[in-house]
């Protein structure tokens, strides 16, 4: 029951930062190039784009808030004394470990987080909650059992961060533009888009890079050890999604403009998330799994 409980929950956390971080992208980089490069006969159809991510956003930042609780739930199922009274294990849980600190702070985030985005969203804050709440996510992990802190925790929140620029951004991009009349407003955001995703995949290389040396003692522990296979079926995963994102860029961007060419880049780019939902999942499993 617990490990269900633990791989639900993470794979809902994980899913839910991925896009709330997408929005904010999309806020911050995105809507000003989409604003500035359309003209006022699709001023309603960006108005409702724009309307449609506040939405997303709001739901994932609900489904975060969601996740922390459960989390709480699944952590004290674990950490439960059955012959200790519930008041003390709580109070010990949560008062008494770095633990109980990090996921209180957490809680803190994900409210303020919903009410940022609740109504009219208030991007410029929502942002910086949205980094605290990565770094929540990074203080509670695998990362802080490594030897160097410092350096783990920081390559687990690049890491997350990384992936919510790309993927959390391209998922925001294919649903908020659906329904929408042409190829234009998708066009102008797959463009846009396209430098960040360069950029972030490059750093999620890297960081995954850096976690795997940090968590791993030995390269053979990739196939010799549960941890390992998990980890090597998260990497294989991983570099679909690269490659899908690679075809899209060299051949879908060109002609991205057309009909014919935008059908073909929401076709791969779904084929992409779906790729990075794997991704999530088997990372859901990995976090709850013994290190070799």
């Amino acid at each position: 029951m617990i490990w269900t409980l633990t791989t639900v929950q993470q794979a809902l956390l994980f899913g839910a930062t991925i896009v709330v971080t997408g929005a904010s992208a999309w806020a911050l980089w995105i809507r000003p190039a989409l604003r500035n490069g359309t003209g006022p006969e699709q001023e309603h159809a960006v108005e409702g784009v724009e309307a449609r991510v506040a939405r997303i956003a709001w739901r994932a930042a609900m489904i975060v808030l969601i996740a922390w609780a459960l989390r709480g739930a699944a952590q004290l199922l674990a950490f439960r004394d059955p012959f200790a009274p519930l008041r003390e294990d709580v109070s010990l849980l949560l008062f008494q470990t770095f633990w109980g600190t990090v996921w209180m702070a957490q809680g803190v985030v994900a409210v303020f987080l919903v009410l940022l985005l609740t109504g009219r969203a208030r991007w410029p804050l929502a942002i910086v909650a949205n980094t605290a709440l990565i770094a929540t996510i990074s203080m509670s992990s695998h990362a802080m059992g490594a030897d160097n802190q410092v350096l783990t925790v920081t390559a687990d929140g690049l890491h997350v961060l990384a992936a919510g620029l790309w993927m959390g951004t391209l998922a925001i991009i294919l649903i908020a533009s659906r329904g929408t009349t042409g190829p234009t407003l998708l066009a102008h955001q797959i463009r846009r888009f396209s430098p960040m995703a360069l950029g972030s995949g490059g750093v999620l290389v890297l960081a995954g890079a850096a976690l795997s040396w940090a968590h791993l003692p030995e390269i053979q522990a990739l196939w010799t050890t549960a941890y390992g296979r998990l980890l090597s079926a998260k990497i294989v995963a991983a570099l679909v999604a690269l490659a899908l994102g690679f075809l899209n860029w060299r051949t879908g961007i060109p002609v991205v403009d057309t009909d014919d060419g935008a059908r073909g880049v929401r076709r791969r780019a779904t084929l992409e998330v779906a790729a990075a939902a794997g991704v999530v999942l088997l990372t859901a499993v990995l976090v709850h799994t013994a290190q070799p």
